[in-house]
C-alpha cells in the first residue's frame, strides 16, 4: 500500500488533538464501526473523504453529499462509475472533487490532511491507512459490510455521522419492506436453480461461498449457490466447478466471451445451453449497497422466466427512485 508516511510524521504534531475521543464533550455522536471501534464526533460532519464506492453510493442515497469533500480515484477512472456518479453529482461530471486514493489500493495521507476532514470513511481492509489517520487524530468510520445485517448498521451509523439519521430510517424501512415483499414472492420455490457466480474482471475461478454477500442475494432470489463453500471469498480450480455444474453461471463486469473461451469449461450446461449473464450496467445491481435487492429480483427473473414475479423495468424505477429520490431520474435517463 502506498502510503506518504513522511507527510504524516511532519503533520502529526501539527494536527488538532481536539479530533480525539479525549476532548469530545458529553451528547457527542458515538457509533460503532465494522471492526468495532468507536467513531466520536462532537457534531456532525461537515467534511468527510469517501474511500469505499459503495458507502459513497450510500452518501447519495442519504442525501449527505453535500458532505463530501473527497473520494476515491476509482470513481474516475472506471467509466461505468464515472458515468452514473456524474449524473449524481456535478462536482463528480467537472472532476472536481479530490481522490486521494482508491479502495483496495492506496490512499495517500498528505492528500487527505489537506483536505481537513472531519470523518474519513474507508474499506476495514486499508490498515495501515487506517492506523495512520488515527494516530493523526483522524476520526476513521471502517466499512466492508458482508451482509445486511452490518450494511444497515452502516447506513444507520453513517446517517448520525452527517446528521442525516431521519433520512437512514426512511432507506432502512423502504428496504425492509420491500425485501419482505420479495421473499414472499421467492418462498414457493422448491427445486431451486443453482447459479455460480464470477467476480469482475474475467476472474472466473474467484466466487463468492455461502458466507457472502452474494449468498444473500441468491437466497432472496430463490436459488442456491452452487459454491459450497462456507467462506466469503473462495479461489477453485475448474475440476471444481465442474463438479458443481451450475444451471447458471452469473458474471459481473466480464465479457462472456471470457468464459467461453475456457475450453475446459466447455463440458459445463451452463456453457453449453449460453445460460450466463451479466448484470450491467453493474451501478444497479452493487452488492455492497441497498441495490442487492434490484440484483435478486433480476436474478430471479433470468432463472424462472417461465414464471417470473417481477417487473424489471417498473421495479428499477420504484427501487432507484426510493433509494435516490429526485436524482433518480437522471440516473434512469
Amino acid at each position: 500500500m502506498a502510503v506518504v508516511l513522511s507527510a504524516c510524521l511532519l503533520l502529526l504534531s501539527a494536527c488538532n488533538s481536539g479530533n480525539g475521543e479525549s476532548m469530545v464533550a458529553d451528547g457527542a455522536i458515538v457509533v460503532t464501526d465494522i471492526r468495532g471501534k468507536e467513531v466520536r464526533l462532537s457534531e456532525p460532519a461537515d467534511r468527510v473523504i469517501v474511500l469505499y464506492q459503495g458507502a459513497l453510493d450510500g452518501m447519495y442515497m442519504l442525501h449527505a453529499e453535500h458532505t463530501v469533500v473527497g473520494i476515491q480515484n476509482n470513481i474516475y477512472t472506471n467509466p461505468v462509475s464515472f458515468k452514473y456518479f456524474s449524473k449524481l453529482d456535478p462536482r463528480i461530471a467537472r472532476k472536481e472533487l479530490p481522490a486521494p486514493g482508491n479502495w483496495e489500493t492506496s490512499t495517500n495521507i498528505e492528500s487527505i490532511l489537506a483536505l481537513k476532514p472531519d470523518l474519513v470513511i474507508i474499506a476495514s481492509g486499508q490498515t495501515d491507512a487506517i492506523r495512520l489517520l488515527e494516530d493523526l487524530g483522524i476520526q476513521v468510520f471502517a466499512v466492508s459490510p458482508q451482509n445486511n445485517a452490518q450494511l444497515f448498521e452502516e447506513i444507520e451509523s453513517i446517517g448520525k455521522l452527517t446528521g442525516t439519521s431521519e433520512r437512514a430510517k426512511e432507506l432502512l424501512a423502504y428496504t425492509r419492506a420491500k425485501l419482505d415483499e420479495i421473499r414472499e414472492a421467492t418462498k414457493h420455490i422448491e427445486h431451486k436453480k443453482s447459479v455460480y457466480y464470477a467476480w469482475s474482471g474475467g476472474r472466473i475461478y474467484a466466487t463468492s461461498g455461502q458466507n457472502s454477500r452474494m449468498n444473500e442475494c441468491f437466497e432472496l432470489a430463490g436459488v442456491r449457490n452452487a459454491c459450497t463453500f462456507a467462506i466469503d471469498q473462495p479461489n477453485i480450480n475448474p475440476e471444481t466447478l465442474i463438479s458443481w455444474d451450475p444451471d447458471l453461471i452469473l458474471l459481473w463486469s466480464t465479457n462472456p466471451q471470457e468464459l467461453y473461451n475456457k475450453k475446459e469449461l466447455s463440458v459445463l450446461k451452463a456453457v453449453k445451453n449460453k445460460n450466463v449473464h451479466v448484470l450491467e450496467p453493474p451501478f444497479f445491481y452493487d452488492p455492497h449497497t441497498l441495490k442487492i435487492m434490484y440484483a435478486a429480483i433480476e436474478l430471479h427473473n433470468v432463472c424462472y422466466g417461465e414464471n417470473e414475479n417481477f417487473d424489471l423495468v417498473e421495479n428499477r424505477r420504484e427501487i432507484m427512485t426510493n433509494l435516490y429520490g429526485a436524482k433518480a431520474t437522471a440516473l434512469l435517463e
